[in-house]
């Protein structure tokens, strides 16, 4: 199966393309072209390597894939310091405005987050956004329900010592579970994928990463996370496709407050050998 063009026009022989495969499977022919045999296209992985370090663009996917909408001189170095001070700055949002983001927003989002790694260039992670706050709120309340049986149940669960103040602060009118967002994002994938986790880890870091540039905020929503991998009537809310289950998900939405200072860590624990 072929996966890629190489134009014989504009291609240089300069071999970036031969070395920068990370399976190794475009080789120089016989005429000095670089080409990837067809008999080998079924182990590419079609990460695009070779598409974004050839310096003559003579490289080209035959396969279905949609680039970003970046002209070429919008792609620009970012200095250390300015990197540093943006993830620096970024917070575990927990207090949000009532207002909704828009749509469009969230989608210009995510174009940018499904250039995430994954392995294999795999691609696994699907996305189930729930927009309606109602929504989000009602997964609230199925939340508190599970961690209800778990108070009131006779087996010991990992939560069970801490889901009584949880309750309490609930019927006092607070929300433990996803703390007043309006949104929440759910990274979800085919249960058969042994890798889907991690890479749905890495692309829910990169979403939470990319909000403040958007003006938003987010936070781990790890008790909705726990819930909806076991019970049932919050499994069934989220109504995901066949075969697929929640790896993990994330609150967010407009911060209600502004950071105003960074603050302090622990130093680097670094072993050098």
């Amino acid at each position: 199966m072929k996966t890629i063009s190489i134009n014989p026009r504009t291609c240089t022989q300069c071999g970036i393309c031969i070395e920068i495969c990370p399976t190794g499977l475009i080789i120089q022919s016989n005429e000095g072209i670089p080409v990837m045999p067809d008999e080998v296209g079924n182990f590419c992985s079609k990460c695009g390597n070779c598409e974004a370090f050839c310096p003559e663009s003579a490289i080209s996917p035959v396969f279905d894939t949609k680039h970003a909408d970046t002209p070429k001189e919008n792609i620009a170095d970012i200095m250390p310091g300015q990197l540093g001070t943006y993830m620096q700055q970024r917070r575990s949002i927990r207090n949000y405005k009532n207002r909704k983001v828009d749509r469009a927003l969230i989608e210009e989002m995510l174009d940018i987050v499904r250039y995430s790694p994954s392995g294999m260039n795999n691609q696994p992670v699907r996305w189930l956004v729930v927009h309606d706050p109602e929504k989000v709120r009602k997964l609230t309340r199925l939340t508190m329900d599970w961690m209800r049986d778990i108070r009131d149940g006779d087996n010991m669960h990992p939560l069970k010592p801490m889901v009584p103040a949880l309750i309490a602060a609930y019927e006092a009118g607070k929300d433990p579970i996803c703390r007043g967002a309006p949104h929440v994002a759910i990274a979800y994938a085919a249960e058969a994928n042994p890798m889907a986790f991690t890479d749905s880890i890495i692309a829910l870091s990169w979403f939470e990463l990319a909000a403040p540039a958007f003006g938003l905020g987010a936070c781990w929503a790890g008790f909705l996370k726990i819930a909806a991998s076991e019970y049932q009537p919050l499994i069934q809310e989220l109504d995901l496709p066949n075969g697929h289950v929640l790896q993990y998900s994330m609150m967010f939405g407009y911060p209600k407050y502004k950071e105003q200072n960074i603050p302090g860590r622990e130093p680097s624990r670094i072993t050098w050998k």
